[in-house]
């Protein structure tokens, strides 16, 4: 996992706050993490955000359009563009990992990675998902990467802690 920059961090607390004060927490989290995939997935996307090329208004202005033609919430959509005016378009994804380190806090979800050397099945997710939530004692969300280089066995994140 990447970190978020400290001016990440700040814009996604402060729309976590807000989202959080007006009752849709669950929406802006829906909307963040649809933008954040589309934004990893569209090269073009990725070069507005990115690049000095383009005018902090041109950014808001295709956001904007962006926000409006993909349904997303007008809240969000306002982050967005206060984020492109502000210079900081190119920190929206990081501020997506904060925003959801915040919310997995929020409703008590501990997040873990997993990485083996071949694709797990859906059974061995399951038994791995299961030991851990009863290790933490909660309610625990497993990402996972393959990583041919492991010879066997697996390596375990939760949190800042790694087990081998």
């Amino acid at each position: 996992m990447t970190q978020a920059s400290e001016a990440a961090r700040r814009y996604a607390s402060a729309l976590f706050e807000l989202a959080q004060d007006k009752g849709e927490l669950a929406s802006v989290n829906t909307d963040f993490k649809r933008f954040a995939d589309l934004a990893k997935n569209s090269k073009d996307l990725s070069i507005l955000l990115s690049s000095p090329a383009f005018s902090r208004e041109q950014k808001v202005g295709v956001l904007a359009e962006l926000a409006s033609k993909a349904g997303l919430t007008p809240l969000f959509g306002k982050f967005l563009g206060t984020m492109a005016q502000n210079g900081r378009a190119h920190d929206i994804v990081d501020a997506h990992l904060a925003f959801d380190e915040l919310y997995a806090k929020q409703r008590g979800v501990k997040r873990a990675m997993v990485r083996t050397a071949k694709e797990m099945t859906g059974a061995e997710r399951q038994r791995i998902e299961s030991i851990l939530a009863k290790a933490v004692g909660g309610e625990v969300e497993l990402s996972s990467e393959v990583d041919p280089s492991l010879i066997g066995g697996i390596q375990l994140r939760i949190g800042s802690q790694l087990v081998d």
